[in-house]
């Protein structure tokens, strides 16, 4: 993400930040198909609402980094994590990665996890997956520094 992106999304409430990702992404995101469980919906509206709260794209970089930020600083959680997304079938979005683009974004991808590990554990309190609503109309960038996330650029 750029600085120039970061800082639009920052004066964007969390809804706006949503809507932009939904547009941007629209032909990309597999969970828009008709026919997905209400479980699965309920589950892809945290995950994309942690995709805009985390400053995450859905390159093969961007869904690492967010599995990562997800498990340390979310209240999903590892075992919640790993059965929502196995559950909701979220591994589709992987079978359109090129081998070009797995290898330029994999060894990105390994090398940033101690970062945002730590970045995570810096957080004042974890985000709650499911208890998003409140922060709708907030601003991006005052949610952050709520809770003290700080996003890779």
């Amino acid at each position: 993400m750029s600085n120039q992106q970061s800082k639009m999304e920052d004066n964007m409430t969390l809804r706006q930040g949503l809507d932009s990702f939904h547009k941007a992404y629209k032909t990309h995101l597999s969970h828009n198909k008709k026919g997905i469980s209400n479980e699965a919906q309920v589950f892809f509206k945290s995950h994309d609402i942690a995709h805009v709260l985390f400053g995450c794209d859905i390159s093969l970089f961007g869904e690492g980094t967010l599995k990562i930020w997800t498990i340390f600083g979310t209240t999903l959680g590892f075992w919640k994590h790993i059965t929502g997304y196995k559950d909701a079938n979220a591994f589709e979005l992987s079978k359109s990665f090129t081998l070009l683009h797995s290898l330029k974004n994999i060894f990105r991808f390994l090398f940033s996890i101690p970062k945002i590990i730590t970045r995570a554990k810096q957080m004042h309190k974890p985000w709650n997956w499911t208890a998003f609503e409140p922060y709708l109309d907030t601003p991006i960038a005052e949610i952050r520094k709520e809770f003290n996330i700080k996003i890779l650029k």
